[in-house]
């Protein structure tokens, strides 16, 4: 269904209906904001954290399942695209607010529209040279290679952009076509200049493991002149990705389960899409109570969230090859008493610059990120049976981040940046891969980081011939149906809802990146941190050197990685409670995945469960025991114990002094090994 105008009536509002609207909102969030939080507990999950163990602890969508009134709607708690919903925020709200809480006198919310997107234009084409920084401010004497793969198009009579500029010490677009916004007045609403919200995202999976942060939360505006059919070259996407603080973090992740509760609330069907929206509009603006608003300089500025801009913007004269993202960082800056807010282009995390996979450059930043990247990152891209558990250990040092990502396949291949010849860099990866028992190919590792920067996760259709780049799983990334955006400024109906409309999402989104993000929060509203390996010190081995890991899981975004020097290891658990598991069926499972890294391949030893509860008489009984020779190495594969009766009973009283000790008995030098997931089955 195509964009109906009508829709913009209810976004782009005039200033006065928005200032008036916006203190009617206010008047009734008070009173409305309650009704977005679950009617379940929301008690602490475990005793140890010092807080009720009243609720549920049971394991991801089974504990759902016994704990809450209502499954979790992708659609209202993870992504909201609702027009009724979104046609709430805009760009002039927005900014309105972080120029308030600037204080700079002054200032308006068009001033810094305008800095933000002057910064793609060079110095004596910009607006001021003393407003901000802009592209060519530096310009590299010592470029890098030039990108390999054939060059790309250029068509006859239209104006390119050059690569004059840089932002990091690696070049970028220089003048660039979007940096003209600078020149336009998208507050005013004109017919194509003006911008409307899309989306809200909820990111919670991107929460720190530690619990230093509750991870992102988004809101999405597009360029109203933009469609992806008919006006394809005036498409321009600004994201405002704020990394919310943990407002507990003395709890570690526990302090952010409020926020997680507050968009599982919106899954609720007895609310109306009036009060959704009223509580999405006090979250973004105001907070929970404790909590800051997504909206606050703090969370876009160095260290915290930032502002994305992707665009494909090339009015006449202008001819760019392909779609562009780059990222701000909010600074507010006070010289001699005068202060002022700048959005400043800082790199793109996580997306090194394609030169430095290339192993005939030899510049020092190359050959030091080649040796971070074999001694760091291999291992842990390689670590991940999933494409949403693709990730580097940490995030990729700053000095090698890319100034943009575009989504130009020779600029942005890093396979390409290697070649296929024989090279040091290919022989040390293929050294690292051979030493972890990985069956991967450099080649499949690199695609890996490629899904991993802006333009792989975006455009997945990244190989050379056209088709999807193998990445070592047993099936192919599907295809972008969008081709480079995940959300569309084309709308759809929504199903069951006559006359009412939401914005479309890619197929990525629907069928891959959500069902892992709704399993994310289910697994932390209802599952046990003890069970679920989502906490750390809760096991503990003088054998066994243990850690958690985010790459080889099964549930939740934790794992047990049991590292192994000797034949035998035994690990145990903390005590945990079975008050929310009841009934307790008579099995016991967990995952269990087997290392490639076997110094004898004909005997892989076995694995040995005993459980404790001593308020019932039972210490270290013997559950059950299993070979690990027959399991298939490199992957995770279901063990089963089966409880005896006694013991069962026991369960079903709900102890709170249950604890697991684990056995292995393996070959000295072999693993790692990974547990997760453990659980009661009923």
């Amino acid at each position: 269904m195509i964009l109906d105008p009508s829709c913009f009536g209810l976004t782009l509002r005039s200033r006065r209906e928005a200032r008036a609207a916006r203190a009617w909102q206010r008047a009734r969030r008070a009173a409305l904001l309650a009704l977005a939080l679950p009617t379940i507990s929301c008690a602490a999950s475990d005793p140890m954290d010092g807080a009720p163990d009243d609720v549920a602890e049971a394991t991801g969508a089974d504990a759902q399942a016994l704990t809450s009134p209502f499954p979790i709607d992708r659609r209202k708690s993870l992504i909201v695209t609702d027009t009724d919903i979104v046609s709430e925020f805009t760009l002039e709200d927005v900014l309105q607010q972080l120029v308030d809480q600037a204080n700079v006198p002054g200032l308006t919310p068009l001033q810094l529209f305008r800095q933000m997107f002057d910064t793609y234009r060079k110095a004596g084409e910009g607006l001021s040279p003393s407003l901000g920084p802009h592209c060519d401010d530096v310009v590299l004497s010592n470029p890098p290679p030039a990108p390999k793969g054939p060059p790309p198009i250029v068509l006859e009579g239209l104006m390119t952009e050059s690569r004059d500029g840089s932002i990091n010490g690696f070049p970028v677009q220089c003048s660039r076509a979007v940096g003209q916004e600078a020149d336009t007045d998208p507050l005013a609403a004109p017919p194509d200049d003006g911008y409307l919200a899309t989306t809200l995202v909820n990111r919670f999976d991107l929460a720190s493991p530690t619990g230093a942060d509750c991870g992102e939360y988004r809101v999405v505006f597009t360029r109203r002149g933009g469609h992806p059919t008919t006006n394809g070259g005036m498409r321009n996407f600004i994201i405002f990705e704020s990394r919310l603080p943990n407002p507990n973090p003395s709890q570690g992740r526990e302090g952010c389960r409020p926020i997680v509760e507050f968009w599982q609330g919106l899954s609720d069907p007895a609310k109306s899409v009036e009060e959704r929206a009223t509580a999405l509009r006090s979250f973004y603006f105001d907070g929970l109570p404790g909590s800051s608003p997504v909206i606050h300089i703090d969370r876009f500025a160095a260290g915290s969230g930032q502002i994305r801009v992707n665009d494909f913007l090339r009015p006449f004269p202008f001819q760019q090859d392909e779609w562009a993202l780059r990222e701000f960082k909010l600074s507010r800056q006070c010289t001699g008493g005068a202060c002022q807010l700048l959005a400043i282009p800082t790199p793109v995390d996580d997306n090194p610059f394609a030169a430095l996979f290339d192993p005939a450059w030899t510049d020092p930043r190359a050959v030091g990120f080649r040796s971070w990247f074999v001694n760091n990152a291999v291992e842990a891209l390689a670590s991940a049976g999933d494409i949403n558990r693709f990730d580097y250990p940490t995030l990729v040092p700053a000095s090698y981040s890319s100034g943009e990502a575009l989504l130009i396949t020779n600029q942005n291949n890093y396979r390409i940046a290697l070649g296929p010849e024989p090279s040091t860099f290919r022989s040390d990866i293929q050294q690292k891969l051979t030493s972890i028992g990985s069956p991967l190919t450099p080649d499949q590792l690199l695609a890996r980081a490629q899904t991993v920067s802006c333009s792989g996760c975006h455009l997945t259709r990244t190989d050379e011939d056209g088709g999807n780049v193998d990445v070592g799983l047993s099936s192919p990334i599907p295809f972008n149906n969008l081709l480079f955006t995940h959300t569309s400024e084309v709308t759809e109906e929504i199903e069951g809802e006559p006359g009412r409309t939401r914005f479309q999402i890619s197929n990525l989104l629907k069928d891959e990146f959500l069902p892992y993000r709704e399993q994310v929060m289910n697994d932390f509203l209802f599952g046990n941190p003890v069970l679920g390996f989502e906490k750390a010190n809760l096991w503990t081995s003088s054998q066994a050197q243990l850690s958690l890991t985010t790459g080889w899981v099964t549930e939740g975004i934790q794992a047990l990685r049991i590292k192994t020097p000797n034949a035998w290891n035994q690990v145990k658990s903390a005590p945990f409670s079975t008050a929310g598991l009841t009934p307790v069926g008579n099995k016991l499972k967990l995952d269990f995945f087997t290392s490639p890294v076997q110094p004898n391949p004909s005997w892989l030893g076995t694995l040995v469960v005993l459980i404790s509860i001593p308020s019932a008489g039972i210490h270290n009984q013997f559950v059950g025991t299993t070979n690990l020779s027959p399991a298939n190495q490199n992957a995770f594969a279901p063990v089963t114990f089966t409880l005896a009766a006694p013991t069962v009973t026991a369960l079903n009283a709900s102890p709170s002094d249950v604890s697991l000790t684990i056995e292995l008995n393996v070959n000295p030098g072999s693993g790692p090994y990974v547990v997760d997931n453990v659980r009661f089955t009923n």
